[in-house]
């Protein structure tokens, strides 16, 4: 799972992982589930699928999605490369390119398609929602995250970014903690330095939780 870094583009992202509404993403139908599932990825894709993954990790989104190309192009059904690529396209279009957001959606929730219990498409659809304002599809999908990894911290963290720009104290402040009970010492200094909590920053929850 790629936690760290992709929570960090989660801060940098969306006034920023990654206001309206969606619909939650239905599941694929259950006949069709087992054979999704064991989809086999081209080995040589795979490979340039890790190559694009190390560049997204350094937030250079343009060589991220050539080399996730080039793995499409060898293996058109590898759904890491096609969540990947929508990723990559969702946040180099953060503010910029809302074509380009929802196109990386897309892609995302064809690697869904693909692979319905695949984890890191559930946070990387999370992050796009997010930056594409779907706030209660993006958080719907961070807490598919969290069911099946309950330690992922920016799961936490992403959720109560989008509170935090909501102005919701309370909620956000849960979550932050919650955050913050895996990884105190990252979350804090995100919260202190991101702009997604100035709404509550003053307010005496986040205080609180700010000096504990």
């Amino acid at each position: 799972m790629k936690k760290i870094p992709i929570a960090v583009a989660l801060c940098l992202a969306v006034g920023l992982f990654i206001a309206g509404c969606g619909n939650q993403e239905q599941p694929a139908p259950a006949q069709n589930q087992q054979q999704q599932q064991q989809v086999q990825i081209d080995a040589a894709s795979e490979a340039l699928f890790e190559k694009g993954l190390s560049f997204y990790q350094q937030f250079q989104y343009d060589q991220a999605i050539s080399l996730y190309n080039q793995a499409l192009a060898k293996d058109q059904k590898n759904y890491k490369a096609l969540s990947g690529k929508g990723i990559a396209l969702a946040m180099r279009g953060n503010g910029v390119n809302p074509k380009e957001v929802r196109q990386g959606i897309s892609l995302i929730r064809q690697a869904l398609e693909l692979k319905p219990d695949y984890v890191p498409s559930f946070y990387d659809l999370a992050l796009a929602l997010k930056i594409d304002k779907q706030y209660d599809e993006s958080i719907t999908w961070f807490q598919k995250v969290i069911d099946s990894e309950p330690d992922n911290t920016w799961s936490y963290y992403g959720i109560a970014t989008i509170y935090g720009d909501q102005g919701n104290a309370e909620k956000a402040v849960l979550y932050l903690k919650k955050a913050a009970a895996i990884d105190k010492e990252n979350v804090k200094e995100a919260a202190r330095s991101q702009s997604h909590f100035d709404r509550i920053r003053n307010t005496r929850a986040f205080q609180d939780f700010m000096n504990q």
